[in-house]
């Protein structure tokens, strides 16, 4: 049997597998390389989760497990091939839904390669000690076809985009991992200027980072300070690396990075969706998928 595996973080939709999501998180050594993680993965997890969790409330937990499932479904519009998912933080994870299948297609849901997500997904398929064979799509960024669907998801965001202050807001990471060799801000960079080439119209385009937490200097410029240059102006976020909506969009940028748009006096400020489970995303991924089968072989 084969199956196209979509692979992605989690997210947390009771307290429970919000708890279970930060001590899985705090436990990669993607995210923390020192065996301090040992000691901070269930101290942080059991005193933070409850109060974490009144801020997830409020946007009813993270949409990503509906999200997903939807965007199996309908790629299978397009493949006699099985295609479910795995969650490396939350359930099910990939040890649990991978032993059935003779032949496997991995799909990292991150655009862009980066140690603490792609490289992590790989990590825990070592730890499968998987014997089938595997197909591994890689980091898809520059790929046309999926340009072209954000391309159309932030067109069709706004009217008169020559009003409004387009800004790509990537996850940030700790730039000590950049100076390890982690990929990932060149990819973004890179993203964005492919990006603009097609957004000439929108009174400006530019990349900030979101999500940093911690006393360590991250990727900048930071989101909020970005924010700050416009008073009085229309801003449009796009949350460029992600492909499905979660709490980093619904909760961060949706309503905390609108409270601090309201404060600064930003006139209009507005989130793209992410490219969630469209019928164009899931024939593009299907086709990433057959690719990588045929190129390996």
């Amino acid at each position: 049997m084969k199956a196209i595996i979509l692979l992605n973080m989690g997210g947390a939709r009771s307290p429970e597998e919000l708890k279970e999501f930060l001590y899985n998180m705090f436990k990669d050594k993607r995210i923390i390389s020192s065996p301090i993680r040992h000691i901070l993965a269930p101290l942080i997890s059991n005193l933070r989760y409850k109060k974490v969790w009144e801020n997830y409330e409020s946007i009813g937990g993270s949409r990503i497990y509906e999200l997903t499932g939807k965007l199996c479904e309908n790629m299978k519009k397009h493949t006699d091939t099985a295609v479910i998912y795995a969650m490396r933080y939350t359930k099910p994870h990939l040890k649990d839904v991978i032993g059935k299948y003779d032949e496997v297609t991995l799909i990292p849901l991150y655009p862009h390669y980066s140690f603490t997500t792609y490289e992590s997904s790989l990590d825990e398929l070592k730890e499968t000690n998987y014997s089938g064979k595997v197909n591994i799509v890689k980091p898809f960024f520059e790929d046309e076809r999926f340009n072209e669907i954000i391309i159309e998801n932030i067109l069709n965001s706004v009217k008169n985009p020559d009003e409004w202050h387009l800004i790509f807001s990537a996850h940030g990471l700790p730039k000590k991992m950049i100076e390890r060799g982690d990929k990932y801000q060149s990819h973004i960079e890179k993203h964005v200027n492919l990006l603009k080439e097609k957004l000439l119209n929108f009174k400006s385009v530019n990349l900030a980072y979101q999500s940093r937490f911690g006393f360590a200097e991250w990727l900048k410029p930071y989101l909020h300070e970005e924010l700050e240059k416009y008073k009085n102006e229309k801003v449009l976020i796009y949350p460029i690396s992600f492909m499905i909506d979660n709490s980093e969009t619904d909760l961060e940028l949706k309503v905390e990075y609108k409270h601090l748009a309201d404060e600064i006096g930003i006139k209009e400020y507005k989130v793209v969706e992410c490219p969630n489970e469209s019928e164009k995303v899931a024939k593009f991924l299907v086709e990433l998928a057959n690719e990588s089968i045929t190129s390996e072989g």
